[in-house]
């Protein structure tokens, strides 16, 4: 089996994932390949599977990306499904997972260009957080003191091409991070403490981590609500929560695109998403 794994031309920081998975890969078997999804002279069709690891770029190639993606579909597999990755760019989707009565970090989406009441967001959750609907790598996310319209405004200004989502300040994520739960096929993996991270800062794992009981039930029904809307169990998929101020868990992100596994930790894990995802390129063409 032929594996490529999807990397970007330019990395702001390195992808530790990439050289333990092609080792991963090689002792199941299988040849694994670090390719860029914007390298023009790619040929994905010599692929029986694309891993989506690190296309940390794409923010800023959005629609190339998107076109790249229903194009290698039709010559390859990807590793987590086309309509998954599709509905998991827009972080529309926390607004959905809210609807379906998973503990979602509250979350107000507003389309490009669209007026936003500033002061009724600072009456209503106090201190915000403010982000692209579509980023990757903390892109654009910025925490705004409630009443300061001066900092608010202007990233709207600077951003009004940009669907935004606005969230209250959660005080946990600033006093202790958030864990990052990594599921390879709907089996739970490993779990990584991480500090909170704004626009422009570089990412803080903090190490390993023992999820609670609470943090693991909130993660799979997570996935199970994934799975009822038919996209199956993701080959991989991190779970990103943070406490509430009762304690009370909440999604802050679902990540099923690019996200970092930080294999460097639990190298061992590798050969789990490995025969995980050489499943799932054995049904290629099924």
């Amino acid at each position: 089996m032929r594996v490529a794994l999807v990397t970007a031309s330019e990395l702001p920081r390195p992808d530790y994932d990439l050289p333990i998975l092609v080792d991963a890969f090689a002792a199941a078997g299988a040849r694994a390949e670090v390719v860029a999804w914007d390298d023009p002279s790619a040929d994905w069709s010599r692929f029986d599977l694309a891993l989506i690891r690190s296309t940390w770029n794409y923010v800023a190639h959005f629609d190339r990306f998107c076109t790249w993606l229903d194009a290698t579909d039709k010559v390859t597999r990807l590793a987590n499904p086309l309509p998954l990755v599709r509905w998991n760019l827009h972080k529309r989707y926390l607004i959905e997972l809210a609807a379906a009565g998973i503990p979602v970090v509250p979350t107000e989406c507003f389309a490009a260009g669209a007026d936003i009441a500033w002061d009724r967001h600072f009456a209503r959750w106090g201190d915000l957080v403010v982000k692209p609907a579509i980023s990757a790598g903390s892109f654009a996310t910025i925490r705004v003191p409630k009443g300061d319209h001066a900092t608010v405004q202007a990233h709207h200004l600077e951003h009004t091409d940009r669907d935004l989502l606005v969230q209250p300040l959660l005080q946990s994520v600033l006093e202790y991070g958030e864990t990052n739960l990594v599921f390879f096929g709907g089996e739970f993996s490993h779990a990584i403490h991480k500090g909170a991270r704004w626009s422009g800062q570089t990412e803080q794992s903090r190490g390993l981590v023992d999820p609670s009981e609470a943090e693991l039930g909130v993660a799979r029904q997570v996935l199970a609500h994934v799975n009822r809307l038919g996209f199956g169990h993701p080959t991989y998929a991190r779970v990103d929560l943070a406490r509430g101020a009762d304690d009370k868990m909440f999604l802050m992100e679902l990540e099923v695109v690019e996200p970092s596994l930080f294999l460097d930790r639990v190298p061992g894990q590798a050969a789990q998403l490995v025969q995980k995802a050489m499943l799932t390129g054995s049904h290629r063409g099924a």
